[in-house]
């Protein structure tokens, strides 16, 4: 096991207090496109329009300091910045940062946590998508919806949380 730094921690910290703010400002869309969603009977996709904006930290904390559980740190302590700065969402958002993180972290985990290119970003987007679906499945009752509109939900997830990781490697590969 790598050891950790003072200055991982401080990057991990720096993550979390701007990506929070981040997820912060992302809570204010999507109230307001719940707001026009639902009457047209859409207002699952709220989230999935902004599922990328709410899964940011926890690839950028991975890229940035390469150690086992730095993912998962970065998106949950974005989560509990997010909190602290006033979040509707309330505590609720360290479980959603929880899962995010442990979706993204299963992408560097399957490649030993020795790659940190594209490949491993791609993964770490299945592993976000995957885990955040099936926790969200509950939450926000999905088992109500057909087939196509939950299909189409992961579809959206998976494609900006993917889009996301491109990004990340036009930016630091």
């Amino acid at each position: 096991m790598k050891k950790w730094s003072t200055k991982d921690i401080i990057i991990l910290a720096l993550i979390g207090f701007l990506f929070g703010g981040i997820f912060l400002a992302a809570g204010w869309i999507y109230a307001a496109l719940e707001a026009a969603l639902t009457p047209l009977g859409y207002e699952p996709f709220a989230n999935s329009i902004l599922f990328g904006l709410w899964v940011m930290a926890a690839p950028v904390a991975a890229v940035l300091v390469k150690k086992p559980g730095s993912a998962t740190l970065g998106e949950v302590l974005g989560a509990l910045a997010e909190m602290l700065y006033g979040s509707f969402f309330g505590a609720a958002v360290l479980v959603s940062g929880l899962v995010q993180g442990l979706g993204s972290e299963v992408g560097f985990l399957v490649t030993k946590y020795k790659r940190y290119d594209s490949t491993s970003l791609f993964l770490s987007a299945i592993g976000i998508t995957v885990f955040s679906f099936v926790y969200e499945y509950f939450k926000l009752g999905y088992e109500a919806y057909s087939i196509g509109l939950i299909s189409s939900i992961i579809s959206r997830s998976f494609y900006l949380s993917n889009n996301f990781w491109r990004y990340l490697r036009k930016t630091y590969f």
